[in-house]
């Protein structure tokens, strides 16, 4: 059956002949199918088809006859002739490839005879060549070894290259032959113990130790009785050998004989015996030795090894070795002679000079002649020649190394000194004129009369411009006539007036009709004698009094009068007013803007009192005021003291030490100006600048964990101004000297570290400035809702902390900064708390009554830092010279507690003037309700300013 196509092939295209189409038939055909009527149809289709054809054929034969019957005679031709050549080819055949007789078998017979002759012919010619060379490199080989025996090297290693030339020539085939390998091997043994024999022979003959140094001229061969010269030694080792050898020897001669000898004091001696050539070294004491010494022997080393040694050199050898040992010795002499004998002080140069000359003289004669280095640039006498600007540069070093150690040595808290300073200003004379007024003088206008106002302008001179008409009425009148004056002891001791718990009220009640009494502000009466200073009083003797209390208390004969002196009816004027208003003003002036560092010179007044007033008592009211010039006293100019660490008294010491030496160094002339066209000494003085420079880059970077406390910035404050201060002196010291190359360098450094000192000062105040500011901006969160007791001891926490932080800081630096800087650093630490509560407090929009009692009494915890301004109990607190923020924040811990009369009171007695009128305004507002009574006060207070 037949294989069934898949349905996917393609399939099989109808057949064109007659045949495939009955074969076709026959494929299709089966079993049931196929039958003899069948099979007769394709015999009878194929018979038909066949007949067709065949009269196709005929008819086609026929159509063109003679063209027919001409080709078929052509290819009967053709036919005949083929049969002619395949005849022809056979027989041709026969005759080339007959076994016995063929021309091919033959010539393959003859051409093999031939290469077999031509191949013995070659082998015959191999052999004789190659046992010829043979029998060369065997008696060369013999050769070898008998010279080597009888120790005659010399002619061995030029024998030796006679072989190793006959090796390079050996014929290829003969290279890799196991004779051929075996023989290179005992050749290189051969010529390896040649070399050895040389090797030991030159050891033998230069023979070089620490102590000396032996040169042999002729040495025998060992095992032998062959005698060698040292040339002959030298001539016949090889090159890497000779190389060798002579580098080791370089390397010996300059550790033994050159830098040992330039730097060690010691004796030569040279022998020439026969059969040796000896230099021997010997050390020499060094009390009583002359450098020039260390050049001669150096010299002498020289010239022995280029008599006896490199004159056995060969030539192109001797040329290269004398000048491969020129820039060593060059070298060492800077390196080991002239540099480290560089001396450290001026008085030695002259000794050191002619050493330098003879080291020059040394170059000339050893180095360029003897060793043949012509092309040198002769770098012994360009050192030479500026040998002043390195004497100057290694100065230098060596200065800024003794500075680096004084720098970075520990920190030792005991080593420090007192400096004192003083505290006038910039233009104020030495002796300053001082006003003192008469017992009489009317001037001080402290108890003047009630109804002469002139005399009261008079006397203080406060806004000469003011209406006496618009005065308020005197206060006086509503104190009992009988008060007596409080001793100046009581008195001082509650000068401000602040402490409600210390005052006793002995006064009766006021009249109905005189101006009611503050009922809740604190004072029973109203008390000028905590801001009633005389600002027209001269600022120095106030100083004089007030800062020799750092030291030791006044005496009681002292000319500083305590305030308290002054009659408390006094108070009652309405000129206390204009003189709070000045005194505010005063404050602002010298505080403007939130940020008091901006100037410190113009933070605070430096006097830390009032200006005293006189120790006699105030005029009476009936005293007339005394006309005339006034008594004129010289006062001297009083001093501060601060401490400066110990470090800086030496580095002063040496920049002094330095700047001597550079003028002695540029006055002496004896060296050339250096390489830069600079003068003698320039580099030596511009040293001095430069150890400033060090201690200002060094100090912060060594010490910045001390930096980072309260007491090491204030310290290094000091130091910088000290250092400042020192060089302004050192520069005043030496004017009619010539410092002109450093000059300006000394400047420079006396500018940055008065500005370092001043920067780091003000630094650390605005940090404890801005610490105060965060501790009570973060604990008290604006005093809000005090009434709650948690919220309340928030407050409290954070108000008393900040009374610690600031008594902790004026505690370390008490003992550091002089008065001046210590107050107003403190002055300023607090100032912040305090600017700080007053901005909280007045920002509140409502205060209940609870709340304002709280907000009193955390507002009187930061009172105790007026103690920090107290030098003597005597005297008071001078804390508003540098807390401008003082007066209004402790009238505002009186207004917490004051009635709408009292407010009003204060406001027309001129009390309030450090209140804006919007904070005045809005302080009501947020402590009382909305009444009539209010709005009256707020209406006055705004109309008031206006």
């Amino acid at each position: 059956m037949a294989f069934p196509i898949p349905s996917h092939l393609p399939r099989r295209p109808n057949p064109q002949d007659v045949s495939s189409e009955i074969l076709m038939k026959i494929d299709e055909a089966t079993n049931q199918t196929l039958t003899a009527s069948l099979a007769t149809s394709w015999l009878a289709e194929l018979e038909a088809t066949i007949q067709a054809t065949e009269r196709h054929v005929y008819d086609r034969i026929h159509l063109d006859l003679p063209q027919f019957e001409q080709q078929l005679e052509s290819s009967k031709s053709v036919q005949t002739r083929l049969q002619s050549l395949a005849s022809n080819v056979d027989g041709l055949n026969q005759t080339l490839s007959q076994p016995e007789t063929g021309l091919i078998p033959t010539l393959l017979r003859s051409l093999t005879a031939h290469a077999t002759l031509t191949q013995e012919s070659a082998d015959a010619t191999v052999r004789h060549e190659t046992l010829s060379h043979l029998l060369r490199c065997r008696k060369e080989f013999g050769s070898i070894l008998s010279l080597v025996e009888k120790g005659q090297l010399p002619q061995a290693i030029q024998s030796c290259a006679v072989f190793d030339q006959l090796l390079q020539d050996a014929p290829a085939h003969l290279q890799q032959t196991n004779v051929m390998l075996d023989l290179k091997r005992k050749f290189q043994a051969a010529r390896s113990r040649a070399e050895e024999q040389l090797s030991e022979a030159y050891t033998r003959s230069v023979v070089m130790s620490p102590k000396s140094l032996t040169i042999l001229p002729s040495v025998a061969v060992r095992q032998s009785e062959t005698i060698l010269s040292l040339p002959e030694i030298l001539a016949s080792l090889s090159e890497t050998s000779l190389s060798s050898h002579l580098t080791t020897l370089r390397r010996d001669l300059m550790n033994y004989y050159v830098d040992h000898v330039l730097q060690q004091p010691t004796s030569l001696t040279i022998s020439s015996e026969i059969p040796e050539n000896r230099l021997t070294l010997f050390p020499s004491p060094p009390n009583s030795e002359n450098l020039n010494t260390r050049l001669d022997n150096v010299a002498a080393t020289l010239k022995f090894l280029s008599t006896h040694f490199m004159a056995s050199l060969p030539p192109s050898e001797s040329l290269t070795f004398s000048r491969s040992l020129c820039k060593p010795i060059v070298t060492s002499v800077l390196s080991n002679l002239l540099v480290p004998s560089l001396p450290s002080s001026f008085d030695l140069l002259s000794q050191f000079i002619a050493l330098g000359k003879h080291a020059v003289a040394f170059e000339d004669e050893y180095v360029i002649r003897l060793l043949g280095d012509e092309k040198s640039d002769r770098p012994i006498k360009a050192w030479v020649d500026g040998m002043g600007g390195t004497y100057e540069r290694q100065r230098r070093v060596k200065i800024l190394d003794a500075s680096r150690v004084i720098i970075l040595s520990p920190e030792v808290t005991g080593d420090r000194f007192v400096v004192e300073v003083d505290i006038r200003q910039d233009n104020q004379p030495e002796v300053v004129p001082v006003q003192v007024e008469d017992d009489t003088d009317a001037s001080w206008g402290l108890n003047g009369s009630s109804n002469s106002s002139e005399a009261v302008d008079d006397g203080w001179g406060f806004d000469d411009d003011a209406d006496p008409e618009s005065a308020p009425a005197p206060a006086s009148s509503s104190l009992p006539a009988t008060e007596p004056d409080p001793p100046a002891e009581e008195v001082a001791e509650d000068g401000w007036g602040f402490d409600d718990e210390d005052e006793a009220d002995p006064s009766p009640e006021p009249e109905p009709e005189e101006p009611p009494e503050p009922e809740a502000n604190g004072h029973d009466e109203p008390d000028d004698d905590a801001w009633g200073w005389n600002d027209d009083a001269p600022a120095d003797s106030a100083q004089d009094t007030a800062w020799d209390a750092w030291d030791e208390p006044p005496t009681k004969s002292s000319p500083a009068v305590n305030k308290a002196s002054i009659s408390p009816a006094s108070t009652s004027s309405p000129k206390m007013a204009t003189r709070l208003e000045k005194l505010a003003n005063k404050g602002k002036k010298h505080l403007n803007g939130s940020s008091p560092l901006a100037s410190p010179s113009l933070v605070a007044p430096r006097q830390p009192a009032p200006a005293p007033v006189p120790s006699s008592p105030p005029p009476t009211t009936s005293s007339p005021p005394k006309k005339g010039p006034p008594t004129l006293s010289p006062v001297v100019v009083p001093k501060e003291s601060y401490l400066v660490s110990g470090r800086i008294r030496q580095i002063i010491n040496l920049v002094e030490d330095v700047l001597a030496e550079g003028q002695k160094f540029a006055a002496s002339k004896i060296f050339l100006p250096i390489e830069t066209g600079l003068p003698a000494g320039t580099v030596l003085l511009q040293s001095a600048a430069s150890i400033l420079d060090l201690y200002r880059s060094l100090y912060p970077v060594k010490f910045k964990d001390r930096l980072k406390t309260a007491v090491g910035p204030m310290q290094f404050s000091n130091d910088c101004l000290f250092l400042s201060g020192e060089i302004a002196r050192i520069q005043a010291a030496t004017a009619a000297k010539k410092l002109a190359p450093v000059e300006d360098r000394l400047v420079e450094c006396r500018t940055r570290l008065k500005i370092m000192s001043e920067s780091w000062y003000e630094d650390t105040v605005e940090h404890y400035r801005q610490t105060s500011n965060d501790i009570i901006s973060q604990g008290a969160q604006g005093f809000t809702s005090t009434a709650d007791q948690d919220r309340y001891d928030e407050c409290e926490t954070a108000v008393s902390r900040v009374v610690q932080e600031i008594k902790r800081l004026a505690q370390q630096w008490k003992g550091i900064l002089n008065k001046s800087k210590y107050y107003t650093a403190i002055g300023m630490v607090t100032e912040a708390a305090l600017s700080r509560v007053l901005e909280d407090i007045l920002a509140l929009p409502d205060i209940p009554e609870v709340e304002s009692h709280r907000l009193s009494e955390l507002c009187r915890m930061l009172h105790a830092l007026e103690a920090l301004f107290v030098e003597d109990t005597h005297q008071g607190s001078f804390v508003v010279a540098y807390v401008p923020s003082w007066l209004k924040f402790s009238y505002l811990s009186e207004l917490m507690e004051a009635s709408m009369v009292d407010i009003s009171y204060l406001f027309d007695s001129g009390a309030l003037v450090d209140f804006e009128t919007d904070e005045l305004v809005r302080l009501v507002r947020a402590l009382f309700a909305d009444t009539p009574l209010r709005t009256n006060t707020i209406n006055k207070l705004t109309a008031g300013r206006q």
